[in-house]
């Protein structure tokens, strides 16, 4: 009789810890004035909205220990996929070919500024694929790709977005060379915010998300 209560005191124990785990944290998150929402779900899942200047979502898992909430997005990937093939041509300059793959939208939407051994090339580059030549060597390349549309698609927060990297890549190409650069458009990355072990940090009945050096407190909206 004494084991079988003892058993029971710690099965009742487990579950109110669980039952106040998923109290505490479920819900909506934000603060007056404040861009950020948080909304917590009971399976251990949430969505995250950012209405500033830009707008930008996630979604992804949940996990708390003690005083902290671990998140994770669904997804992980954060830079645009890149390709590249070098050829010989017959003039005394490299020639880099970039080259925009979209399906589903007009590639002039797409702005592909260009990075070249760590430094911009040019502020306006065209719109879509394009060509330019450079005099010097190209050890490394990467673009910044900007979405622009000439039609806005959307509403409100939602007609601007951040602009995403791609990889950087390692050509080490010289004059008398082609560059055929090929970027596959990942269109959900703009305004896709990736979190990885992001940390937030749970304080008298608030959750502190710290982003670029600010902390802010969201409160859980009743």
């Amino acid at each position: 009789m004494r084991y079988s209560h003892i058993t029971l005191v710690c099965v009742l124990a487990i579950l109110l810890n669980s039952c106040s785990k998923i109290l505490f944290i479920n819900g909506m998150y934000s603060g007056k004035g404040n861009p950020h929402v948080f909304v917590f779900s009971e399976d251990s899942t949430f969505k995250y909205e950012y209405h500033g200047v830009w707008y930008s979502e996630s979604s992804g898992t949940w996990q708390k220990k003690r005083n902290t909430i671990f998140i994770n997005s669904f997804e992980q990937r954060d830079k645009m996929p890149i390709e590249y093939q070098k050829t010989k041509n017959d003039k005394k300059k490299a020639i880099i070919n970039v080259k925009i793959n979209i399906s589903d939208k007009p590639e002039s939407d797409y702005i592909c500024f260009p990075y070249i051994n760590g430094k911009s090339m040019f502020e306006d580059p065209e719109k879509g694929s394009y060509s330019f030549d450079t005099k010097g060597p190209v050890d490394s390349i990467c673009f910044l790709i900007a979405k622009r549309p000439f039609i806005l698609r959307g509403t409100g927060y939602k007609m601007g977005y951040d602009d995403v990297k791609t990889k950087t890549i390692y050509p080490h190409m010289s004059a008398a060379e082609n560059l055929d650069v090929s970027v596959d458009i990942v269109d959900y990355l703009f305004g896709y915010k990736v979190f990885k072990d992001e940390k937030l940090e749970l304080k008298n009945g608030k959750i502190i998300f710290k982003e670029r050096g600010k902390k802010n407190k969201l409160y859980l909206k009743k």
